[in-house]
């Protein structure tokens, strides 16, 4: 291939990552994703879930390497909720936008890192994408920045920024797709199966929901789903279908399963796969008064590729492969990812487990080695508890507070020891921790967890559904 050739590509890629686009597209997907965590915010406070997440429990799950996030009182609760939904509200409006989406920022990630017990895939989505647009320029156009500023206004940006969203939305919806093709979710409909015959009792659809085969489509549908629908909203000719087909699909996750504004914000997050102009076409058929985008993008619009901005490039590819990567870290780690759990969070595995168990400790504490049997409802609300009691490192989190708890009393030394029989996606309990290994000498971190036991072998069980009637 002649050099001449080669060297044109990287100018050709530089060029089709500054060519000009429509404004608009990002400017709504600010103004949507703004307004929905202003009200998620709101919404947060007015269900009373800052009391029951935050001010009830006594002790709080931390995340590796960020044990000095502390939750602040309930009035701190408060005024960092509310610091949340005034700077989402901010950023919908485009109002002090680059200050206000950094502020929401470091508020959001810093109440999501407050205890583990409230991970969320979706939060983690969020906090990811406000990262990304901290470096964007969506404020350029309907925002309060551009009308007060008018030299700030532009009717296009390079094209980079919303490839840069794209690429973290198709990372989410391609690994929660691959991580579905494992055996419990496609040959034994798990836990679908567990998870759907308990809305038997809705009108029309609820019959369905008891029968073996349904399970089994909806899982099939939504391993094809995940893995293909970005794909299809790449196509122009298949987008305004597979728009569609988002639509319905998240309107029964929506109705099937109790996962906040998680259907929203998946929906407002494809609206970037369509042309960047489609704000502007849809106004005009609705007769609203919306100004057409110029043909060129002005040189002060746009970042230039140039050598001075390349550290920045090399940031954001840095950024994008660490994304990239974040999700594999799974294969590092033998066994199965539902069972130890290592390499779950932050890898977009998406309603993959239904665990559910009973977990003790034995404290033998001092010289005597007097055993003293420890319930975690002693330091824990029933919530914390249910999300607690699969996942190895929160057990190991726990057994280390029960240790310092028994030191303080001046009660040493102690060794704390786990019985916790855990079921995984409705197999028969099991043993999750290896009982023989002191959990108060054990270090967490990120190295391979060799107390925490093998994976049961046999296969889920079918589940035979459950009649209305017969449930509690």
């Amino acid at each position: 291939m002649a050099p001449d050739r080669l060297r044109s590509r990287p100018a050709a890629l530089l060029q089709s990552l500054q060519a000009p686009r429509d404004i608009a597209a990002l400017a709504v997907f600010r103004i949507l994703i703004g307004g929905l965590m202003c009200v998620g915010a709101l919404r947060f406070m007015g269900n009373g879930w800052i009391e029951r997440l935050y001010v009830e429990p006594d002790f709080h799950f931390k995340y590796w390497g960020f044990s000095w996030v502390q939750v602040p009182d309930a009035t701190g609760l408060y005024l960092l909720y509310a610091g949340i939904a005034i700077s989402a509200f901010m950023v919908a409006i485009g109002a002090l936008y680059r200050v206000a989406i950094i502020v929401f920022w470091c508020l959001f990630s810093y109440a999501e890192l407050m205890d583990v017990t409230t991970y969320l895939n979706h939060y983690y989505f969020i906090s990811v994408l406000t990262l990304i647009m901290c470096f964007l320029s969506p404020h350029r156009a309907w925002s309060v920045d551009a009308w007060l500023r008018p030299t700030l206004r532009a009717d296009t940006l390079p094209a980079w920024q919303t490839y840069w969203l794209r690429f973290q939305v198709g990372l989410l919806y391609f690994y929660a797709g691959w991580a579905k093709f494992e055996t419990d979710w496609l040959l034994h409909a798990q836990p679908l199966n567990i998870w759907l015959p308990p809305h038997s009792g809705l009108p029309l659809l609820g019959p369905f929901l008891e029968m073996p085969w349904v399970h089994f489509a909806f899982s099939w549908f939504a391993f094809l789903f995940d893995t293909l629908i970005i794909g299809f909203m790449l196509w122009q000719r298949t987008r305004p279908f597979a728009f569609v087909v988002i639509l319905v699909f998240h309107y029964f996750t929506h109705l099937f399963f109790n996962i906040g504004l998680f259907p929203f914000i998946m929906v407002f997050s494809v609206l970037i796969f369509f042309e960047s102009d489609w704000p502007r076409r849809l106004a005009r058929r609705l007769r609203l008064p919306v100004a057409h985008a110029p043909a060129v993008v002005p040189e002060s619009d746009s970042i230039q590729w140039r050598p001075r901005s390349a550290a920045f490039a090399l940031a954001v590819a840095a950024f994008c492969a660490i994304q990239f990567l974040m999700p594999l870290r799974q294969w590092y780690y033998p066994g199965t990812v539902t069972w130890h759990e290592q390499g779950m969070r932050f890898s977009w595995r998406v309603m993959l487990r239904d665990k559910a168990g009973s977990l003790e400790y034995r404290a033998v504490v001092g010289e005597e080695q007097r055993i003293v049997l420890v319930s975690p409802h002693r330091y824990l609300t029933e919530q914390q508890y249910r999300e607690m009691v699969g996942q190895p490192d929160l057990i190991l989190q726990l057994a280390h507070h029960i240790r310092d708890d028994f030191e303080g009393q001046g009660l040493s030394p102690v060794a704390v020891y786990a019985d916790a029989l855990v079921s995984l996606n409705g197999r028969a309990a099991h043993p999750l921790i290896d009982p023989a290994v002191d959990l108060a000498q054990t270090n967490p971190g990120l190295a391979r967890a060799n107390w925490i036991t093998d994976p049961p072998t046999e296969p889920p069980p079918l589940q035979k559904p459950l009649r209305l009637e017969q449930r509690p």
